[in-house]
């Protein structure tokens, strides 16, 4: 992912960082007139592909452990972190079946905890009712595909202490005025946290079993886009501890989540000053990244609001789920405190909250290298990307949604805006910074479906080709995944590409993704990682 040294095939490293990179011969007399002998020559990856180790830019460890540690009730198949996948369950019908199932199988006082569930592709939401006929006393709940629509049982609601009375916000009602049972987005799930302490208790355990993922993925660094959603504190002394293991064969960056930070912090000036103090406290192999902001919620949801005309299915305009003027304040605060930004936003009026408060923030206080970025961003028009280009604001696509959920965005979206949803083609062309994630638990931890995605954007049922304009090469799909994304991490000089006294990050491949057949990208075998010169076999 160098352009100035794109091919080589020997590397050298010590003390964990590249001491030369290039031809074999070279290498090799490089170190024979250096002080850095003797040396040995180790020929495991002669027949392997090295490329720079991945970089998720936006994932959730934290939240992956939870969900992890339910059980999956998924339309599409997620990966084991023992390897396979989990079992598919196509519709409601087989979903209810499966619970049922579980219920019989728990000791009767564990909560049941289902997760993954596709209301689009399964046939509809879940009612109160429907998880009651499971059971009416166990406490039950379901999460959905996006982590942004929960369903909850009578049982639940009622230990939760919200069946009546001033009803939590996130707490919907039918037509009689009573819970439904739908929960939407954090607000909502709040609501019922309190009679859930073992689900949202996130251990040390619980997260290093879902790390085989990233070793099998090829990911060296991973971006966690929600340190602190359940206890900033907490959450930085867990990843403390499990990166100083020497088994965790990862990198951490944390993104501090300012909606629970702040309210901890007590004002965002106390937050700014928390997040600085921790970040100075940090070292490799976990850092503090840029703070997380959230404007919209999920289109694949219905829980966002999308703008005129609204929704093509006829489904009521979603909220913003914060205020965007708080947004605005707090992004204009953290940028003049020199703090980078990481802002979700899905929809148009999402994106725009995020770009009129960069333009203000650099009116405020010129930075010119902020790199604040975009995450998401499936609605995002040539106008806005055009003025992100212009404030030096990096976008991160959820690409992989157009593969696993392409046709339900055609349903719900309409076919103008869905097959321009993720522009990666206007993107290229305006020459903004920008990447893809895979975001679990939006869609399962694999890169290299993201990759394919990014590259063909065909859906998974009809294989509709959304936007053709959009598709992209496979070397931008790597650029994007590795040094793109360092770049807009400010670790560009550190990781992402096979340079000279850059850290010894690899993603071994059992094939060339350049030489393959595009098509078969997504189905790459990958033997592991070398992790800051350490080799990791996925196993």
């Amino acid at each position: 992912m160098s352009p100035e040294q794109p091919v080589a095939n020997a590397v050298a490293v010590k003390d964990g960082r590249i001491l030369s990179v290039g031809n074999r011969d070279e290498v090799l007399f490089n170190l024979d007139h250096s002080p850095f002998t003797p040396y040995k020559v180790d020929t495991t990856f002669k027949d392997k592909i090295l490329i720079p180790g991945i970089v998720d830019a936006h994932t959730h460890l934290e939240i992956q452990a939870l969900i992890y540690s339910g059980h999956f009730v998924a339309q599409i198949p997620w990966p084991k972190p023992e390897g396979g996948y989990f079992h598919v369950y196509p519709k409601k019908k087989d979903v209810l079946e499966r619970l049922k199932e579980l219920d019989n199988e728990l000791p009767p006082e564990e909560p049941l905890y289902g997760v993954a569930y596709d209301e689009n592709k399964a046939g509809g939401f879940l009612s109160i009712d429907e998880l009651d006929q499971v059971s009416a006393t166990r406490p039950i709940m379901v999460s959905n595909l996006v982590f942004h629509r929960f369903w909850a049982n009578t049982a639940l609601m009622r230990q939760a202490g919200v069946l009546s009375g001033d009803l939590p916000p996130g707490v919907k009602t039918g037509e009689n005025g009573k819970p439904d049972g739908t929960l939407i987005e954090a607000k909502g799930l709040m609501a019922v946290v309190p009679a859930l302490p073992d689900l949202v208790n996130i251990t040390e355990a619980k997260i290093r079993r879902i790390l085989p993922l990233f070793v099998r993925g090829g990911y060296t660094t991973a971006c966690d886009a929600a340190v602190g959603v359940f206890g900033y504190k907490q959450s930085l002394d867990r990843f403390q501890n499990l990166c100083a293991a020497d088994d965790t064969h990862l990198r951490i960056i944390g993104l501090p989540w300012a909606k629970t930070g702040v309210a901890d912090a007590g004002s965002i000036e106390d937050f700014i000053s928390m997040v600085r103090e921790s970040a100075a406290a940090t070292k490799d192999p976990f850092r503090i990244g840029p703070v997380k902001l959230y404007t919209d919620g999920s289109i694949i949801s219905r829980t966002s609001p999308v703008g005129w005309p609204g929704y093509w299915d006829g489904t009521p305009e979603g909220d913003m789920e914060n205020d965007p003027a708080e947004i605005h304040e707090w992004l204009i605060r953290c940028h003049v405190a020199g703090l980078p930004t990481v802002t979700h936003a899905n929809s148009r009026p999402g994106c725009q909250v995020v770009l009129d408060a960069i333009q203000e923030a650099q009116a405020v206080k010129f930075r010119p290298d902020m790199r604040h970025r975009i995450d998401h961003a499936y609605n995002i028009t040539t106008a806005q990307l055009m003025r992100a280009k212009a404030l030096g604001v990096a976008v991160q696509f959820f690409t992989p949604q157009i593969y696993y959920y392409g046709d339900s965005h055609l349903e719900i979206q309409g076919m103008d805006r869905a097959r321009h949803i993720t522009p990666t083609g206007t993107a290229k062309r305006i020459g903004v910074s920008w990447g893809f994630h895979n975001d679990p638990p939006g869609t399962p931890q694999l890169p290299w479906v993201g990759a394919w995605a990014t590259v063909h954007r065909k859906t998974m049922e009809s294989e509709t080709t959304f936007g053709p304009e959009h598709c992209v090469p496979v070397a931008d799909a790597l650029r994007a995944m590795t040094i793109e994304a360092a770049y807009q991490l400010h670790l560009d000089s550190e990781i992402g590409s096979i340079e000279f006294g850059k850290k010894a990050d690899f993603c071994v491949l059992e094939a060339d993704p350049l030489e393959i057949d595009p098509m078969e990208l997504k189905d790459i075998p990958v033997w592991g990682t070398v992790f800051s010169g350490r080799p990791n076999p996925a196993g």
